[in-house]
Formats: C-alpha cells, sequence, structure tokens
C-alpha cells in the first residue's frame, strides 16, 4: 500500500504540519469509482469488498455477482496525467515530475493506457491514449513551465469529457492523475463545481498531486475536489518529485472490484445515490449518475399456465413485466374437445400477482372452467426494460373431461349363480388340463417304449457254429443278465484299444471289449457284442474296423440298417469316434474309447 503511506508520511513532511493537513487515505472504507452502465454497476474501492452485505442503487436492492481485486479482474485501466505548465509550479519540481511520469508509463501493463495533457494559459492534449514511449521522450523536451495562468478545473473537465468517449467495452476504468500547485487563475466556485459535477456524472475519479510550496487554501481546495470525485489528496515536497508516481500503478490494483446486477435495464437518467452496507452497520454512499444503460432484446414470453381452482388458472412469465395487473390486458377463447364449434371467449373476472414471486400471475374466471383447449394472448404487457418489451406468445392449455366411475348394478340371483358356475368352471378347467398334461405324458413314454414297432421284427437267427474264430471273442451270458461285459483275452492279443458301448435305453447295460482288428455287433451269438433281446436288430448287424489307427463303423446289409449320430440316412460306412452314438434298429449305443497299453 506504498500510496496510502505516501499520503499520510508525506502530508507530515516538510512543514504541512502547520497547515494542519489530513489525508482522505485512512483505513476506512471508501468509494473512488461507480460505474452504472445498467443492469450492470461495477464500483471500485479501498475496503469495500470485506464485509458486504447489501447493495443498492436509489431504493434498487443490486445482486452482488463478484467481489475480487482489480488485479484479478481481467481489466484495464486508462490513465489521464494532467501536468500544471504555468511558472508558479517551481523549477526546481518540474523536471523530476517530468522524469516521474516517463517512469510511471513504463510500468503499465500492455492493456494499459496513459494519455497527456498539460494545462496553464490554455489546455493542450500532448499524447493520445495510443502511442509510443519514444513519443513520450520527444514529447516531454518540448514541455516547459512558462505560462502566467493556470485553467486548472477546465482541464479536468476536458480530460473527463475525452475519457468518456472511450466505449465501455474497451475500458471502464479511466483515472485522472492531476499535478499542479492547486491554483486556478479563475478561482471561480463555479468552474470548480462544474468540474466535480462532469466528473460525478462520468464516474471517473481524480487522484490529487499538489506541491508542498503553495499557499494552504489552494492545497485545502484541490484535496477537497480529489476527495470528492473519489480520488485522494498527496502533498509532495522536491524531494518526493521524482519518484512522484512510483507504485502508483500497483496500488490501483489493489482496489477492490463490486461486480452487481440490477433487476432491468432502466436508467434513470439522473443522479442515484449508490450504498454500501457492511455487516458491521457501516454505510458507504456516493451519488452517480444512473444514465448508461445496455439494449434488452429479449421479449418476455409466458413460460406456463397451471390450473389450480375451478375458476383460476396460474400463469408464470420469464421475467418481470408491467401491465399484467389488469384484467383488460388478456384475451381467453376456448373451444370444447373434439368439437368443429367456433372458440368461445371465457371472461377473466379478476387478477393478482403472487407474493413470493412477482413472475407469477393468478387469472380468476367469471364462470368455472369446462373442458377444452384455451389460448391466452396479452396485451399492453411490457418487460420492465428501456425497451419496453411486448410479450411475445400466446399460451395454450387443455383441461381434461372429468372421469365418472360407473356404480355397477347389484347382480341378480341367476347372476350370481352363473358368476359361481363361473369360478368352479376355471377349477374344472385347470384339473382338466392337469389330466391332459398327464396323459400325454404317459402315451409319449409308451410311445417311446413302442418305438421298436416302427423297424421291421426280425426273425430269430439261427444258431451257428459255435466255432470261435481268431479275429472276435464272444462272451455268451444270460438274456436276462442286465450288464454284459466283454473283458480282455490274452490269447487274443486284443490289448490296443478298449470300448464302452452304453445302452442309451437301459443306462445300467454297458458293453466292454477290447479290440485290435473287427468287432462284429448283432443278435447272433458268434457276435462279439451280441444284443439277443433286439428283434430289430440283424444277427450280424454292424461291425467296428480298425484300420490305421482309426475306427470304422461298416453296415453288414442289415435289415433295419445302421445309422451314426441321430443321422436319419443309412450308412454303409462312416468313421467312428469316441462319444459317437450308433443306431441299429431300435437300439442305440454311444461309444466311448479309450488307449491302453499294448
Amino acid at each position: 500500500m506504498k500510496l496510502r503511506c505516501l499520503l499520510t508520511g508525506v502530508l507530515f513532511t516538510a512543514g504541512m504540519c502547520a497547515f494542519g493537513m489530513v489525508s482522505s487515505a485512512d483505513e476506512n472504507p471508501s468509494l473512488e469509482q461507480v460505474y452504472v452502465n445498467m443492469p450492470e454497476v461495477t464500483a471500485y474501492g479501498w475496503g469495500i469488498g470485506e464485509d458486504v452485505a447489501e447493495v443498492y442503487l436509489g431504493k434498487e436492492k443490486l445482486e452482488l455477482v463478484e467481489n475480487v481485486p482489480f488485479s484479478e479482474s481481467g481489466q484495464p485501466v486508462y490513465y489521464y496525467v494532467l501536468l500544471d505548465v504555468s511558472n508558479s509550479m517551481p523549477e526546481a519540481y518540474f523536471d523530476d515530475i517530468k522524469q516521474s511520469i516517463q517512469t510511471f508509463e513504463g510500468t503499465l501493463r500492455s492493456e494499459d493506457r496513459m494519455a497527456l495533457y498539460t494545462f496553464g494559459e490554455q489546455v493542450e492534449l500532448k499524447l493520445p491514449e495510443e502511442h509510443s514511449q519514444e513519443d513520450t521522450l520527444a514529447v516531454m523536451e518540448t514541455i516547459d513551465n512558462v505560462d502566467n495562468k493556470t485553467l486548472l478545473f477546465e482541464a479536468i473537465s476536458m480530460a473527463a469529457d475525452r475519457a468518456e468517449q472511450v466505449p465501455w467495452d474497451v475500458c471502464q476504468r479511466k483515472v485522472l492523475i492531476v499535478i499542479s500547485d492547486g491554483e486556478d487563475f479563475t478561482i471561480g466556485k463555479t468552474v470548480a463545481q462544474e468540474a466535480q459535477e462532469n466528473l460525478k456524472r462520468k464516474g471517473i475519479p481524480a487522484y490529487a498531486y499538489g506541491i508542498q510550496d503553495t499557499a494552504r487554501e489552494n492545497i485545502n481546495n484541490f484535496g477537497e475536489f480529489a476527495r470528492t470525485s473519489g480520488g485522494q489528496l498527496v502533498v509532495f515536497g522536491k524531494e518526493e518529485a521524482g519518484v512522484l508516481l512510483d507504485g502508483f500503478a500497483q496500488e490501483m490494483d489493489e482496489i477492490q472490484v463490486l461486480k452487481l446486477q440490477a433487476s432491468s435495464n432502466i436508467a434513470s437518467n439522473s443522479m442515484e445515490t449508490f450504498t454500501i452496507k457492511t455487516g458491521s452497520n457501516q454505510t458507504i454512499t456516493r451519488d452517480v449518475l444512473a444514465a448508461r444503460h445496455m439494449e434488452d432484446v429479449t421479449a418476455p414470453t409466458i413460460l406456463r399456465v397451471d390450473k389450480i381452482a375451478e375458476n383460476q388458472v396460474k400463469l408464470e412469465f420469464s421475467e418481470p413485466v408491467k401491465g399484467a395487473d389488469t384484467a383488460a390486458a388478456y384475451m381467453v377463447t376456448w373451444q370444447e374437445q373434439a368439437s368443429g364449434d367456433d372458440k368461445k371467449v371465457a371472461a377473466v373476472a379478476g387478477v393478482s400477482v403472487s407474493i413470493d414471486n412477482a413472475n407469477e400471475i393468478f387469472l380468476t374466471f367469471t364462470n368455472d372452467l369446462k373442458p377444452g383447449k384455451y389460448t391466452i394472448s396479452c396485451t399492453n404487457i411490457y418487460d420492465l426494460s428501456m425497451e419496453g418489451n411486448p410479450v411475445s406468445n400466446t399460451a395454450e392449455f387443455e383441461i381434461e373431461a372429468p372421469v365418472t366411475e360407473e356404480i355397477p348394478a347389484e347382480p341378480t340371483k341367476w347372476e350370481k349363480l352363473a358368476g359361481g358356475l363361473k369360478e368352479r368352471l376355471w377349477i374344472l378347467l385347470v384339473i382338466g388340463a392337469a389330466l391332459a398334461a398327464a396323459i400325454v405324458v404317459v402315451v409319449m413314454k409308451k410311445r417311446k417304449d413302442s418305438q421298436v414297432e416302427s423297424f421291421e421284427t426280425l426273425e430269430t437267427p439261427q444258431e451257428e457254429s459255435s466255432a470261435v474264430s481268431n479275429s472276435t471273442v464272444s462272451l455268451i451270458l444270460d438274456d436276462d443278465d442286465c450288464t454284459r461285459r466283454l473283458f480282455d483275452y490274452p490269447e487274443m492279443g486284443l490289448k490296443t484299444y478298449q470300448l464302452e458301448l452304453f445302452d442309451l435305453d437301459s443306462p445300467d447295460l454297458v458293453y466292454q471289449v477290447n479290440m485290435t482288428d473287427t468287432i462284429t455287433i448283432g443278435r447272433s451269438r458268434d457276435c462279439m457284442v451280441c444284443i439277443s433281446n433286439n428283434r430289430t436288430m440283424s444277427g450280424h448287424h454292424c461291425e467296428i474296423v480298425l484300420r490305421d489307427g482309426r475306427m470304422y463303423l461298416r453296415d453288414l446289409d442289415s435289415k433295419n440298417g445302421t445309422f451314426l449320430n441321430e443321422n436319419p440316412n443309412r450308412i454303409t460306412e462312416a468313421e467312428l469316434k469316441s462319444g459317437s452314438i450308433i443306431g441299429m434298429g431300435s437300439a442305440r449305443l454311444r461309444v466311448q474309447v479309450r488307449q491302453i497299453n499294448g
């Protein structure tokens, strides 16, 4: 806070105690600048953002949108430096002051700008906002303090007028820095008051730097002018002239910024009192001109309509409006459902505004609302803006016909009897369905058991020679034996593969046989796998042949055919793998093969 230290320290140096001067840069919150561009209001000041409770513009309460130090606001600053070039400015000060201005310009950020005015017998713009530092050096060489008169307040007004011409979207914050002895040759209160009103209307603060070698009255008037505009007074001596503006730009970055929002863009075009109330019951005020506004191009609309009573609906507008509290502002028409009749008018008897939400309007109708489609249109209802945008839409809503519940008549005696029979009929139907399902299961089982009937029944094969060939071995068991096992016979040398043939119709029945060459299957006793009790099989029905390390199933011209893996087509010969299912007449065998030690 270098500027504040300078404001207090410098005032008590170089004999200023004799004047009894006091700086305005105290620790109390103070407003520097308030810029109004309705509905946006921006306030700058010292300590104003630490304890904000409520903010008002006139009687309207503003909404606080943002509260940040100026350094975080992202805004530029346009500085207007006014240099007194009258000969009342001592030569000992002047060169150091010019150097201080050049140094100050070098501390500005790239987005900041500095313009330079000189005032004495006349006011001149020496450097516009856009210029180079080389321009500054050249201009400073030409400036001298030789004038006999001082147009102080005229220079302030001219600089403020120029600052106001900078568009709002380019720069909001403009600051005047006035370096002078505080003397104006006009010595007229009217001129000073006009300049002060000009700054107040434009919301521009003036920071006054007054030399200590001047009349006390000049310094007092100069300081009062600066404080009224929102700026401050610094009194400096010869030793401070060269560093006069050091740290000023950094001090400006520490100012607090309050961004506020009003409910509309209506500008009163008059002076309004801007008020900040703090939580500690402090009140900070400044009179500001509310003359600027942003264009409002958005028209209000009816967002929704809800029926809340038999003769009342609630409308909600998109924003606050005026003119919505009179019945004449509404035209409500309706048409009966599924009717081609012309629309009828539903008369509005009264209008009221919601206490909780100013955007909600209640319409009360003369009669109850009948079922049908309704349309609401508005006339002479506008938003609260400088443009006065009218409501841009109509609203539609529908009231459905009430659904009447029919009370069933008391059933007669015969109807009750028929109802009882119906209830019993359901029970009978369920029982019948269960019996039918049971019959189907039984029939299916019998059909499965009698599937053998679809094959031709064969005669029992004649007993063949009991001599056993070298390539087949058969173990003859009684027909009623539930498990037939054919074991390894060492003398036959069958030790390479073992087959397990599972009877799929009798899961407990398994045929086991080792093989190295050929296995015959059939009803004849000389078959290696003999299934004598199935009359759909031929005597020598099929055989399994081992060839080149693979097994093949071969039909032996059987009567009812040999099938593989549920394929309905008979086979002559096909490769057999573990897991295959062999079909022979009605018999089905699942083959499992595993290799054993040879």
